[in-house]
């Protein structure tokens, strides 16, 4: 009796632990790197080599970045963006204005339960987070990875790869090259007015010069200004000695307009730089030509770098 009673109880246990395995399979997070039911519309691989496949355009797309914020809200209708970057709603260094209201999520990358909340279709996110990717993937989500654009040519390409991961490769083709044209017209105009001397110009930061790495010497390039730091390797939040400075004699002299801090003051750095008396022969301060930019063009990643030319060929050539 005993030895049947035990073993119906034990039969009884193996059954429910299997239905309580399948429920909770059922309820965990589903993994969504592949289109869900019925034929693929298309697929994109990001910049870790991971391949997504969509049934249909994304519906509830976040964007953790803002270059990526800047380049969506021009690409689809608002309705499709369930949330923008933190920084969307800082007009320092984000540039567009107004747009952003349209979307009233915002997430962060490193906050998962944010992002869960919007419960998004497709997190596109920069390949220089890296901490966050596969904890949003482990949680079921898709997720697209962005190769972050080290100069203005990689701008187009960024554009065209945001399309291509939302749906809209013909749109991202479209904007990346209405920009170059754009781009380049700046640089004719800016050529003719340099003549054969292109200005000396010299960039700093709150965090150190603008060398050779990111974005800035192609802003000088179709500005027709000469990047006084070109050939120079400058690392990451360098510095420049006051010899140095004095050597390098730039004609003009861009300061910081924002502080990612939020503790710097933009016009006292300029000051200290009109007002110390090792740099009283240097051009651009004897000229009086040391002046701020906009951050949130001269940082951009998206359409708006064009208008970091435009602002940079004015400053050098009052074009």
């Amino acid at each position: 009796y005993y030895f049947w009673v035990g073993y119906i109880m034990k039969k009884i246990l193996f059954l429910v632990c299997l239905l309580l395995c399948l429920l909770l399979a059922g309820c965990g997070p589903q993994e969504k790197n592949t289109a869900d039911s019925g034929k693929v519309l298309y697929t994109v691989t990001d910049a870790t080599g991971t391949k997504l496949s969509f049934s249909e355009k994304p519906q509830r797309i976040v964007s953790l970045n803002v270059s990526a914020d800047e380049i969506l809200l021009d690409m689809v209708d608002s309705k499709r963006l369930a949330a923008l970057s933190l920084l969307a709603d800082d007009p320092g260094i984000c540039s567009a204005g107004d747009k952003v209201k349209s979307v009233k999520g915002r997430a962060q990358g490193s906050n998962l339960e944010s992002v869960l909340a919007m419960q998004p279709d497709l997190v596109i996110i920069p390949d220089y987070t890296v901490e966050p990717i596969q904890g949003l993937r482990s949680a079921g989500l898709k997720v697209y990875v962005c190769h972050t654009p080290n100069n203005v040519q990689d701008i187009f390409k960024f554009m065209k790869e945001i399309g291509s991961a939302v749906g809209e490769e013909a749109k991202g083709e479209e904007m990346a090259k209405n920009m170059e044209a754009q781009l380049e017209a700046v640089r004719k105009q800016a050529l003719q007015a340099a003549g054969d001397k292109p200005l000396n110009v010299l960039a700093l930061s709150f965090t150190g010069p603008l060398g050779m790495r990111g974005t800035f010497s192609g802003v000088c390039y179709y500005a027709g200004v000469h990047n006084a730091l070109d050939g120079m390797d400058i690392p990451y939040q360098g510095n420049l000695s006051e010899e140095k400075m004095l050597e390098l004699n730039p004609e003009l002299i861009i300061t910081p307009s924002w502080d990612y801090s939020k503790k710097g003051d933009p016009e006292q750095f300029r000051q200290r730089i009109l007002q110390n008396p090792a740099y009283k022969s240097i051009k651009a301060v004897k000229d009086g030509r040391v002046q701020s930019l906009h951050d949130n063009y001269l940082y951009s990643t998206s359409q708006y770098t064009v208008k970091a030319v435009q602002e940079l060929a004015h400053a050098a050539y009052g074009i």
